[in-house]
């Protein structure tokens, strides 16, 4: 698996590694599961051992691009198939596991974030969403700055921006986290974003159930700005 996703499961190879997941909160399966939460940390597509042989080593710590350049020789992208995998998974966990399918959150940080953005407007089953350095505008984001080819797919902004996206996991709760200094998600970008995704939550009546939590460092993942929201929404439901 590569280090990236050893993090998220609390297990560090090297000193660098355990103080990465301290310093920026990684070990997310590890505090759900201190929360008391059944938990689903899978690799996603181009990340551990789904990468290239080539890829793997040559120690890179992805195989975005090629998953989107294959991908779209069939009309596909990463973002489609790590969405259709995560409702797989739900699809397996709710068959084999003792879990209350009214309570199912899903949370990540950066492509993390983006598949729990995604997959909670496309997943109605997915109950509580909490995505982590992500959130923010196309258009100020992966429009302006150099990105992960994992991030991109074509003709979105036909369609809409991203705070149009999220607003389709109205009326489930949503929390979007960002980093008050996060270089590849702008803050000004995020606030924008979350302007036009609250009024779409107060058009459809539930404004209480939408927040911004701002973390006061970069690009990493913020639990206070999690675990208290989905512990809320999960103790109404």
């Amino acid at each position: 698996m590569a280090i990236t996703i050893l993090k998220y499961i609390g297990e560090a190879k090297t000193e660098r590694d355990l103080a990465s997941i301290a310093q920026g909160e990684r070990d997310i399966a590890v505090q759900a599961v201190r929360e008391g939460y059944i938990v689903m940390s899978p690799t996603i597509r181009g990340f551990g051992e789904t990468r290239t042989e080539e890829d793997i080593r040559d120690g890179r710590v992805s195989s975005c691009r090629l998953q989107l350049m294959h991908g779209l020789l069939v009309g596909r992208t990463p973002i489609g198939e790590r969405v259709w995998d995560m409702s797989r998974l739900i699809d397996w966990a709710i068959d084999n596991l003792p879990i209350d399918k009214e309570r199912i959150a899903i949370t990540g940080n950066s492509g993390g974030g983006t598949v729990s953005l995604f997959a909670a407007a496309c997943d109605e089953r997915i109950s509580v969403a909490v995505p982590s350095c992500y959130f923010c505008t196309f258009e100020g984001s992966i429009g302006t700055i150099r990105h992960c080819d994992c991030n991109y797919v074509p003709g979105i902004l036909r369609l809409a921006e991203m705070y149009e996206v999220a607003g389709l996991i109205a009326p489930r709760p949503l929390c979007v986290i960002a980093g008050v200094e996060d270089k590849i998600f702008p803050i000004e970008h995020v606030r924008e974003a979350y302007k036009n995704l609250s009024e779409i939550y107060e058009v459809a009546g539930v404004s209480e159930r939408c927040e911004l939590y701002i973390g006061p460092e970069g690009h990493r993942y913020y639990k206070a700005g999690s675990w208290p929201f989905i512990r809320k929404w999960f103790s109404k439901a």
